[in-house]
């Protein structure tokens, strides 16, 4: 499975980028989906000074490819409130999908995430039910009938 309910943690008060980014890499390693804290959180770093991963208003997918994570995960988080993410186009971020990938998966299972992810980011009523459903269990089973089959 590359999410479960553990991996879904609503309501955070975050108040920067760095504090989401730490969040990523703490909860990371306490899941056992990291053999190795710092590499992860510089490599979601290099992905970030790449090009901002906040993707449209209130939505980032910062994302790693790395030898520090032992198995394909995502984790999801949205916060109280939304932070700026720094990108050029100026976007707040409130919700984010973060896919941490090993790097011997990274290219065929790093863009099967990304793009079931995104292609439900489309749609309006996925967007709004992410910021707006009260509590992991009721989004596990939400993202359970939206997201593509091979994602949960």
């Amino acid at each position: 499975m590359i999410i479960s309910e553990e991996q879904l943690f609503l309501n955070q008060q975050l108040d920067t980028k760095k504090e989401v980014l730490t969040f990523i890499t703490e909860k990371a390693a306490e899941m056992g989906i990291t053999n190795n804290q710092t590499q992860l959180n510089e490599d979601l770093w290099a992905r970030e000074k790449e090009y901002a991963t906040a993707v449209q208003p209130l939505i980032a997918i910062p994302h790693a490819k790395t030898t520090a994570i032992t198995e394909a995960k995502l984790l999801f988080i949205r916060l109280v409130t939304p932070i700026d993410w720094g990108s050029v186009e100026g976007f707040q971020v409130q919700a984010i999908f973060s896919i941490l990938v090993p790097a011997g998966e990274a290219s065929q299972q790093h863009l099967k995430i990304l793009s079931g992810v995104a292609v439900s980011l489309l749609e309006d009523t996925f967007q709004k039910q992410i910021l707006t459903i009260k509590t992991e269990y009721e989004l596990m089973e939400y993202l359970k009938e939206t997201l593509e089959g091979e994602l949960i």
